[in-house]
């Protein structure tokens, strides 16, 4: 009976051993749980302000892209309006230009056809004139 009291006294020292160690185990097992939880926790909550952040980047991001845009679409406007003008102050003045020429070469004319009927009054007067001496020197040359 010693011997099975020593036994017994053995099997309930290591019973004693194996529950200290699942509860060991146990606590080592809850604190590893809640220090994934707490890691899941910390890890969600840095994940959450990083999207915030990101969200509010975008948000950002897109005002200056629309505020870009805006800019670039007036710019352009500008341009178009900058041309047409331009264009408008070409024709105006190519018709300015024309209306000029036009003038210049009706001036023109009005000169020539001055000269011409110049030329041909003096043409005309030379001619009266050289019938005249011709008369007077045939007269002369009669008398002789």
């Amino acid at each position: 009976m010693t011997r099975d009291k020593e036994e017994l006294t053995k099997a309930q020292a290591e019973l004693r051993d194996l529950t200290r160690t699942v509860l060991a185990l146990r606590q080592e097992l809850e604190s590893a749980h809640a220090d994934v939880g707490d890691r899941l926790h910390k890890s969600a909550l840095a994940a959450n302000a990083e999207i915030a952040q990101l969200k509010t980047t975008v948000a950002v991001l897109r005002e200056e892209l629309e505020k870009a845009r805006g800019e670039r679409e007036m710019a352009v406007q500008k341009t178009i309006a900058a041309s047409h003008n331009d264009i408008q102050q070409l024709k105006a003045t190519v018709v300015s230009l024309r209306d000029a020429l036009e003038l210049a070469r009706f001036e023109k004319d009005g000169s020539i056809e001055k000269a011409v009927s110049a030329a041909n009054a003096e043409i005309a007067q030379l001619h009266g004139t050289i019938r005249e001496l011709r008369g007077q020197f045939e007269t002369l040359h009669a008398k002789t």
